[in-house]
């Protein structure tokens, strides 16, 4: 007896490799924007600025006063009194290096005068605080909020 030989075989196409490249692709670019994007360490809301310009690349002396009145500088959770001795550490490395206040809105006032009051005492009286720029018309007047 003779054997039929079968024309129309079943083509298959393997699409797991093609699959494992496409999600490893995708893995790839995740962590690449995700190491290119700054991550915001702390919790810190901060006030939209209409003026002002943008500050140059150097590598600042940051203060954080959080919504709870506490001090942060850098990454380091500091008391009052113990700051301007930490900041002249700082100072004694980089000596052009600004202090940058970063203030959450949250926070009370009386903190951040408490604080400008202490660095101007100590010397240290030149330093910016930092916001985040608000929309602006044409006209450079603040956009007025949409809030009721």
């Amino acid at each position: 007896m003779r054997r039929v030989r079968r024309l129309d075989q079943d083509i298959r196409i393997e699409i797991t490799p093609m699959i494992d490249v496409v999600f490893l692709l995708l893995t790839f670019f995740v962590f690449s924007i995700v190491l290119m994007v700054r991550a915001d360490v702390l919790d810190v809301q901060l006030p939209e600025l209409a003026s002002g310009a943008s500050a140059e690349r150097v590598e600042p002396i940051t203060i954080t006063i959080k919504d709870d009145g506490s001090l942060v500088l850098g990454t380091l959770n500091v008391e009052l009194d113990q700051l301007i001795e930490n900041i002249r550490g700082i100072r004694e490395e980089r000596p052009d290096a600004p202090i940058v206040l970063s203030v959450d809105t949250r926070s009370q006032s009386g903190t951040l005068i408490q604080l400008a009051d202490t660095l101007t005492g100590a010397g240290l009286g030149s330093f910016s605080i930092l916001g985040t720029r608000a929309d602006v018309q044409d006209t450079g007047e603040p956009i007025p909020s949409e809030d009721p």
